[in-house]
C-alpha cells in the first residue's frame, strides 16, 4: 500500500525530473490574435487534425460542454487535472485523480491530452501541453499503468474547454484529459 509519504515523494521525484528537462522555449510571450491551423502534435511530432467537436470523453462530457452534465461512461473517475500557469508539475490534487485513473485504465488502451490556455504563442503552447501530457502519462506509469497503453498528444491552445479571457476560464483551459 502506499503511504501518503512515499506518494508526495513520488510526486516530488517526478516534478523534479520534469523541471530539469523543461527549458524555456522561444516566443513565450502572450500572442494576441493568433487562431485556427495546426490542432496538436502528437508524442511522435506529426501533426493531428483539428477537432470536430465529436470526440467523447471518458467522464461522458462534451469538451465544448463546461457544465458537465452529460453522461458518466468514466463512473465516478474523473478523467481531468489541471496544472498552473506555465507549469506541467503534478500537485497532490492531479496526483490523486491520476492515481484514480491509473486504477480505472486496466487493460484499456487510452491517450492524454495536454492543453493550454490562450496565452501564449501556439509553439509555446504545444511544446507546454506535450509536457503536461508526457507528465501525466510518467505518473500513471508510476502507478503501475503499461506505458505501451498510453499515447499522448498535445492540443495547445486549440482546444478550450471554457470560452473566456480571464482567470476563470484560463484555468479550466489548462489541462491534460484521459481519453479513450
Amino acid at each position: 500500500m502506499i503511504t501518503k509519504r512515499s506518494h508526495l515523494l513520488a510526486v516530488s521525484l517526478l516534478s523534479l525530473g520534469l523541471l530539469a528537462g523543461c527549458g524555456a522555449v522561444p516566443g513565450d510571450s502572450p500572442d494576441s490574435g493568433q487562431a485556427g491551423g495546426q490542432a496538436g502534435v502528437g508524442e511522435d511530432g506529426r501533426a493531428l487534425g483539428r477537432h470536430d467537436g465529436s470526440s467523447a470523453y471518458l467522464d461522458g462530457r462534451n469538451p465544448n460542454d463546461p457544465s458537465g452534465r452529460g453522461g458518466a461512461a468514466g463512473g465516478d473517475v474523473e478523467h481531468r487535472v489541471y496544472f498552473d500557469l506555465n507549469s506541467s508539475i503534478i500537485d497532490a490534487r492531479a496526483a490523486d485523480v491520476l492515481a484514480q485513473n491509473a486504477r480505472w485504465i486496466g487493460k484499456r488502451s487510452v491517450t492524454v491530452e495536454g492543453h493550454c490556455d490562450e496565452r501564449g504563442t501556439r509553439e509555446y503552447n504545444l511544446a507546454l501541453g506535450q509536457k503536461r501530457a508526457d507528465a501525466a502519462k510518467q505518473y500513471l506509469i508510476s502507478q503501475g499503468v503499461d506505458g505501451s497503453r498510453i499515447k499522448t498528444v498535445s492540443y495547445g491552445k486549440e482546444r478550450p474547454l471554457v470560452n473566456g479571457h480571464n482567470e476563470a476560464a484560463w484555468g479550466k483551459n489548462r489541462r491534460a484529459e484521459i481519453v479513450p
